[in-house]
């Protein structure tokens, strides 16, 4: 396993719960991420990785948990801000991105994070979202991504909809 260290200003702590190592000071928090392919074989199937990229914390342990319950392996990350969500995904490239649009506290906006994850054809994201209008979410389409998933939404909506793309991803 290759890994490299990254700087990500103002990461949460909640990162330790999903396979980062944290060390260093709050203003200089040094995180390990492992780098190369975005995905491997586990077992004989291939392992996905996802990035959760939304403000509110209880959704993403939620939308972290029906990962990790896929039928599927999954390497699982997640942030609240766009440029950590930005730097992310250039290091560990996931196969699939959930995405709030709206991110209060984030210098970067979802749709600009959007913009720029949509740039990898091997990237799929999926807007997750409650508060953005119905033109964000258009623009957000046009600009790449796959899907939208309307806050408040059910397990099963998520799970079947990860589950249709994942399977679509190992083809």
């Amino acid at each position: 396993m290759i890994s490299r260290k990254a700087v990500f200003p103002g990461l949460s702590r909640d990162f330790r719960q999903v396979g980062f190592q944290i060390k260093g000071t709050p203003q200089d928090e040094v995180v390990t991420v492992e780098t190369g392919a975005a995905s491997r074989e586990t077992e004989g199937r291939r392992e996905f990785t996802v990035l959760i990229v939304d403000d509110e914390p209880d959704a993403r342990r939620l939308l972290r948990e029906v990962v990790r319950r896929l039928p599927r392996p999954c390497r699982v990350f997640d942030t609240p801000d766009g440029s950590t969500a930005l730097e992310m995904a250039r290091q560990s490239r996931p196969d699939l991105v959930l995405l709030d649009i709206v991110l209060p506290g984030s210098s970067t906006s979802g749709v600009l994070v959007c913009q720029e994850l949509c740039k990898d054809p091997r990237t799929k994201v999926v807007i997750v979202s409650g508060k953005a209008s119905e033109s964000i979410t258009q623009a957000c389409l046009s600009l790449g991504a796959v899907e939208i998933i309307r806050k408040p939404f059910s397990v099963a909506e998520v799970t079947g909809t990860l589950e249709r793309l994942l399977e679509q991803r190992s083809c």
